[in-house]
């Protein structure tokens, strides 16, 4: 046992208790245990979250995801307080709005459908930069998500989304039912849109941080995310640990990223990756899940 975990006693659910609880009276029985998450994202954690929910914590308080992508492991857990943050002004817009405003974006979504085609998508990519209104913004991004090149989000230098359109005869852009569950899972978590850099870790907190991959896909904003970012994650990591917090970080198996996590806990596993911005990338690889626990 570690030395967190001889500190107190449990403040939350295990994985485990989590389904289990979902049953009582005090949980909100219409929560499917089948929701799951409502955009395709590169490197997104569904095909590993037996592996995630056996290496949780033992107990905490809040559940944090700085990096939060398509949020697989918080739509698993649905955590009773939990921060949900990304740089991405788009994927936070859209989490918002189907924490928010679920029917009017279903609403929109049906004239995505119904009008989706090549000449549709790119002026959907346009639009999405050029929207005001969040539910407008969070139903373009939703359609472009379904509908471009394997689900990848990807800018170019000038911010602009240039991911050409996917080979799909009939893409599932609309799923009424996963979104308003989807809804009632995020009724209660707080979203915003940050850098991991702000995050301000305390005592007994979670932090399950998925980064862009090392040595892999970085093209996430016009910047991407390259070693220095890696290095002022693992700086985070390292905040976090000496306040008292938990985390758990998925990357790439590589030497660098070895080096940067040397002093935690360090495993290799592996993962299908059904979806990523290069066919030959997809199929089973092996990569690291980080520690301080």
């Amino acid at each position: 046992m570690s030395r967190k975990q001889k500190m107190h006693e449990p403040l939350f659910l295990s994985f485990d208790q989590v389904l289990t609880a979902i049953a009582d009276k005090n949980q909100p029985a219409e929560i499917s245990l089948t929701v799951r998450p409502f955009l395709k994202w590169v490197g997104g954690k569904r095909s590993i979250l037996n592996e995630l929910a056996k290496r949780l914590p033992t107990a905490y308080t809040t559940y944090y995801e700085p990096l939060l992508g398509g949020g697989a492991l918080f739509f698993s857990l649905k955590p009773p307080k939990a921060c949900l943050s990304d740089i991405n002004f788009h994927l936070i817009i859209t989490f918002q709005t189907v924490r928010d405003d679920v029917e009017k974006l279903i609403e929109q979504l049906k004239a995505h459908v119904a009008n989706h085609n090549k000449t549709y998508f790119l002026k959907a990519r346009e639009h999405l930069f050029t929207a005001k209104d969040p539910v407008e913004i969070a139903a373009w991004f939703i359609y472009l998500n379904k509908t471009c090149y394997n689900g990848l989000y990807r800018v170019n230098k000038a911010g602009k989304f240039n991911v050409p359109i996917g080979s799909y005869k009939e893409p599932a852009i609309l799923d009424e039912e996963n979104l308003r569950l989807c809804a009632k899972v995020l009724k209660d978590a707080k979203i915003i849109q940050q850098s991991f850099m702000q995050i301000e870790p305390e005592k007994n907190e979670f932090y399950y941080l998925d980064p862009p991959y090392h040595r892999a896909f970085s093209g996430y904003d016009g910047n991407g995310f390259g070693d220095e970012q890696h290095k002022q994650l693992a700086g985070i990591c390292q905040k976090i640990d000496n306040v008292g917090g938990f985390f758990m970080l998925s990357n790439s198996d590589t030497d660098f990223i070895r080096s940067l996590y040397k002093d935690f806990k360090v495993e290799k596993i592996s993962a299908s990756r059904m979806v990523s911005c290069k066919g030959n990338q997809r199929g089973k690889e092996e990569e690291l899940l980080i520690r301080n626990y």
